[in-house]
């Protein structure tokens, strides 16, 4: 269905709408495991929220994500930008998506910021009190400088579109938790404590904020990567502090810190879930070889990544081996990560389109 060039792009409320929660209570009544009715939940809202009643029926909505699911790396945002993105197409609301993978995007588009703040519903049927940078950066791509300001102040966001390629490496402990639960633990701890906490958040952001301005610089060279590699140290530790480590991750940055090979830090809400290693140049081969078998002999996987890259897109293709391949049948089949990145991933197939 082809969306409307003149349809108003309709923002939500700040909150969650009561009625259609209720609404919705019964079709979610008979799921019992948390992350599927977290799922089932965003997905049921943005559609009723986003389709008109006009949208035709027999619709199937696949999906499969690429990202470890529970680890802290975003995994309910990108979903959450997913569905958003596509009720938001097919109910008219956001315009064909035009921009090609090589194309340079200089500014935030309305379609963009519409996904943006109806995936950020998205993420709050799932988290209840979500940040909002996950589906921020999901949304708009690149890296993002993201400060929540409380319930009656917007939050403010200054993206980084130009930002020099940095390695990374992500390593999954495959311990799972919940994000409300260590995001409900940290509130008490605040509760309990306001002033020593007050002084761990503050110097919180005042590290971000030393960051944001290093990684402004045009040429990142060794000074400025050496100042990220020591704020990431202070950063994780003060993370500890605030009881959202865990073993396991604690277990990854010492091997790293053994060979050094950079600095690690928990990533997205911590208590498990995924660590964060900002490389070092010049690791040799074999020393990079010797921490990914003592991470695989711990139980954890690691992948390389590098941080930045564009934001959501749309598929669209008359190739018909793409087409072939986005059978419901034939997606559902791709055994691995590796098989859907091949198959229909952005770095693979040339006909994905930005907005």
């Amino acid at each position: 269905m082809a969306p409307k060039s003149d349809t108003p792009h309709v923002l939500p409320p700040k909150n969650l709408d009561p009625e259609l929660i209720s609404d919705l209570g019964p079709l979610l009544s008979a799921i019992d495991y948390p992350l599927h009715y977290g799922a089932a939940y965003a997905f049921l809202y943005l559609f009723v929220s986003l389709c008109p009643r006009s949208t035709p029926g027999g619709l199937t909505f696949t999906m499969r994500s690429t990202l470890p699911i529970g680890a802290g790396l975003g995994s309910s945002a990108s979903m959450s930008v997913c569905l958003a993105s596509a009720f938001g197409y097919i109910g008219g609301h956001i315009k064909e998506a035009t921009f090609n993978r090589d194309s340079k995007i200089t500014h935030d588009s309305d379609e963009c910021n519409f996904i943006d703040k109806w995936s950020f519903m998205g993420e709050k049927c799932i988290h209840g009190n979500p940040s909002g940078i996950d589906n921020a950066v999901a949304s708009h791509g690149g890296a993002v400088m993201f400060q929540r300001r409380g319930n009656s102040l917007p939050s403010v966001r200054t993206a980084m579109r130009n930002l020099p390629p940095m390695n990374l490496l992500l390593t999954n402990t495959k311990t799972s938790r919940r994000t409300a639960t260590l995001v409900a633990n940290v509130s008490k701890l605040v509760a309990d404590y306001p002033k020593s906490t007050a002084h761990i958040l503050d110097a919180m952001e005042d590290i971000a904020r030393e960051a944001y301005n290093v990684m402004l610089r045009p040429f990142l060279n060794t000074s400025g990567k050496d100042e990220l590699l020591k704020l990431i140290r202070i950063n994780h530790g003060l993370l500890v502090s605030l009881g959202v480590s865990h073993p396991n991750l604690e277990r990854i940055k010492l091997n790293c810190d053994e060979l050094n090979v950079g600095e690690t830090k928990l990533t997205g809400a911590g208590g498990g879930g995924c660590a964060i290693t900002l490389l070092r140049d010049g690791i040799k081969p074999e020393t990079f070889k010797e921490l990914n078998d003592r991470l695989e002999k711990l139980g954890f996987e690691s992948f390389k990544a590098t941080l930045g890259g564009k934001g959501v897109g749309l598929l669209t293709s008359n190739d018909s081996a793409i087409l072939k391949k986005l059978t419901v049948k034939n997606f559902i089949n791709l055994k691995s990560r590796d098989n859907i990145e091949e198959s229909i991933g952005c770095t693979y197939v040339a006909d994905w389109r930005y907005w």
